[in-house]
């Protein structure tokens, strides 16, 4: 038997066990949705901010260059692409957590409250979440 076999029989088992877990305590599923959409919002401020840093860092990059401050820009550039490194690792921490929201609510939860329509505020936060990720997607691409 792979480790890896075994690994994946350990997280299955973990997996199944943590669901039971969770059908039979509905008040601590609902907890564990709190705390990831107050991950996600945590996440979706921290890519706005991301996003803003790198548009400023760009411009700062453009204008180092322009006035011949090469190794200034080459540092500027460098550090563009780390704030967009950063960008990526949350976006699929983003990303995983919408996963496991997902599977949180197309799990049947006997006696768990239904969760509350979408409000403005968390599909607007969405909107510019995926505005900014599409903005740095496309200026990754122009690379």
């Amino acid at each position: 038997m792979s480790s890896w076999s075994w690994w994946d029989q350990l997280e299955q088992k973990l997996e199944q066990q943590l669901e039971a877990f969770l059908r039979s305590h509905p008040e601590q599923s609902e907890k564990l949705r709190a705390e990831l959409l107050n991950d996600a919002a945590q996440y979706r401020r921290q890519l706005l901010e991301l996003a803003t840093e790198i548009k400023q860092w760009r411009e700062r990059t453009k204008r180092a260059q322009a006035a011949g401050a090469t190794e200034l820009a080459q540092r500027a550039q460098a550090h563009v692409e780390q704030l967009m490194d950063q960008g990526r690792s949350h976006w699929e921490r983003l990303e995983a957590i919408g996963r496991e929201l997902q599977e949180a609510t197309t799990q049947p939860q006997s006696s768990a409250p239904k969760p509350q329509p979408d409000n403005l505020d968390a599909a607007w936060a969405r909107f510019e979440t995926e505005q900014a990720l599409n903005e740095l997607r496309r200026r990754q691409r122009g690379h």
